[in-house]
């Protein structure tokens, strides 16, 4: 028994690693082959019409940027919050994306001012 006990601890650990590994992969990716943007950062008061999420939580962070593509994206944070610190939302993002997949959110980072040091995981805001 204690022998399957420590098994199920390993395999989760190893999942834990891969999926840390895969993200520093492509976060590394991205910055040798991504496209850098500019975007907007604002945290807004979400309607009532949100439903249940917009009762737990009072704000939210919307990233506005356009992709090379000519299309105009929003993001929100992917982290489980709903909102960056209010101190780091207020204004000019970076973000960085794969080119040839703009609406991939799994290949796009968000980081604060013009030269960031760390890279936030987002989605794109469904309407």
């Amino acid at each position: 028994m204690p022998l399957f006990i420590f098994a199920i601890a390993v395999f989760v650990a190893v999942l834990f690693l891969a999926v840390y590994a895969h993200r520093r992969v492509t976060e590394n990716w991205l910055n040798h082959n991504g496209t850098r943007t500019r975007g907007q950062a604002i945290t807004v008061a979400p309607p009532l019409s949100a439903g249940l999420v917009s009762r737990l939580t009072k704000t939210v962070t919307i990233i506005s940027f356009t992709s090379s593509d000519g299309v105009a994206r929003s993001l929100v944070p992917r982290s489980g919050a709903m909102t960056f610190t209010l101190g780091q939302a207020q204004g000019a993002v970076t973000v960085l994306y794969d080119a040839a997949k703009p609406a991939n959110h799994d290949r796009m980072r968000v980081g604060f001012g013009p030269s960031p040091t760390a890279w936030h995981r987002v989605r794109l805001r469904t309407a």
